[in-house]
């Protein structure tokens, strides 16, 4: 290769690695800040077109470019039959847009300091942010960053993802350096979440904890389990039981919020949060008969959801919101078998080729175990938020599981890739 090519790679190797680092670094402490690094990487599409580079593409490359782009023309189908506002094609684009950033990294891999750093700054960031940010009221005031619920959902994802990161750092010269940056990223992301108040987040933790656990223990020596496991019930035991608990109280409220909203659905029940969310679901459900293979779209779920209200048969208060707070719910009413047919083969295809790797080799762990967590969070997180639905949500889905994808096939011993 001659001199002036590898300099030329040099620069675009430092640019992607840069791109991807605040694309982690940034997402919680600035207005988007997931999306600049994940445009810069768009950009850089322009240059792939220019030096069209050998790809040598794999099996698996192609079935994500494609899941990816199929989510996207199945919205564009559906919103072309709904005739939805232009709006609406927003959040399934960047599905399509992750593909050829996903081709941009695949021809020019970010370093793998750039994530692990870039995660480990992020879950500080976050952290920090929030607690400075947090009220005595114990509110989230984010000043039109994002809303507390997608700011705790990312919080707790890049905590997962700074734990993931410890098999990579123990890997590492510098590991002492290493873990103790991830660990503190990891301590961040966790606090962030909790002074957020969103319990949603808090349902990916113990499913997230579990993998983790499991995973060291089968692939590391056994004191790692043992101090895995301690750090994880002191850290959740410590969450509950510490005086003026923010955990156990909102934990408590939900619980109460859900008695009195299946005891009867009174007016005070149905305006908690947990009440809402059941009574959206309960309006929902009621639209699905009849319109299972396209949905009635986003503008006759609000339709249809006024005429309740206006029968007396949903509670006015549930009138504000554009979706049903649940990803696969939310994709059923509107777009029907298939739209939640296409959720979860966007969700479940990167889970398939992410834990396929996960007793791969050692080098290969730290991204199968980070692409099998995110994808795991985001299962949690549609239980009660409709995550799809927002910029941030995608953003960070789709373009962290390309970043994330491209590093672990770059580590892949060249034999056991698929052709």
């Amino acid at each position: 290769m001659p001199p002036s090519t590898r300099l030329h790679a040099f620069r675009l190797v430092a640019y992607t690695s840069f791109a991807v680092f605040i694309s982690f670094a940034l997402a919680l402490v600035l207005t988007s800040g997931s999306s600049y690094g994940a445009a810069l990487l768009f950009l850089a599409g322009a240059v792939l077109l220019w030096k069209r580079p050998a790809l040598h593409l794999t099996r698996d490359d192609r079935v994500l470019c494609w899941v990816f782009a199929g989510y996207f023309l199945l919205h564009t189908l559906d919103n072309g039959l709904q005739h939805a506002a232009l709006r609406d094609y927003d959040a399934p684009a960047r599905f399509l847009f992750a593909v050829p950033v996903l081709l941009v990294l695949c021809a020019w891999p970010a370093r793998a300091a750039a994530l692990w750093s870039g995660v480990a700054l992020g879950g500080i960031g976050a952290g920090i942010f929030a607690a400075v940010h947090h009220t005595e009221v114990r509110q989230l005031t984010l000043g039109g960053l994002t809303n507390p619920i997608q700011f705790g959902n990312i919080a707790i994802l890049l905590g997962m993802l700074a734990l993931a990161g410890i098999g990579w750092a123990l890997q590492q010269p510098r590991r002492w350096w290493w873990l103790t940056l991830l660990a503190l990223g990891a301590a961040g992301g966790i606090v962030g979440s909790i002074l957020s108040s969103s319990r949603g987040s808090w349902l990916a933790l113990p499913f997230c904890l579990c993998i983790i656990i499991v995973h060291y223990a089968l692939t590391h020596r056994r004191r790692v389990l043992f101090a895995s496991v301690g750090a994880a019930l002191i850290l959740l035991g410590g969450l509950y039981a510490q005086p003026d608990s923010a955990v156990r109280q909102r934990s408590q409220e939900a619980h109460q919020q859900l008695q009195a909203y299946l005891n009867g659905r009174s007016a005070d029940s149905t305006g908690t949060s947990i009440g809402q969310r059941l009574e959206m679901w309960r309006a929902g459900v009621t639209m699905i008969p009849g319109h299972l293979l396209l949905g009635v779209g986003k503008a006759g779920y609000m339709a249809r959801k006024q005429a309740l209200i206006d029968a007396g048969r949903a509670n006015p208060l549930i009138a504000q919101h554009t979706h049903l707070h649940n990803d696969f719910l939310d994709a059923l009413v509107k777009r029907g078998l298939p739209g939640l047919l296409a959720t979860l083969v966007v969700l479940f295809t990167p889970l398939w080729l992410f834990g396929r790797h996960l007793n791969g080799p050692r080098a290969v762990q730290p991204y199968a175990l980070a692409g099998v967590l995110l994808v795991t969070s985001y299962l949690a997180f549609g239980l009660t938020q409709a995550f799809f639905t927002h910029n941030n949500g995608v953003m960070v889905f789709a373009f962290w599981t390309a970043m994330l994808w491209t590093l672990l096939r770059l580590h892949l011993p060249s034999a056991t890739r698929a052709p």
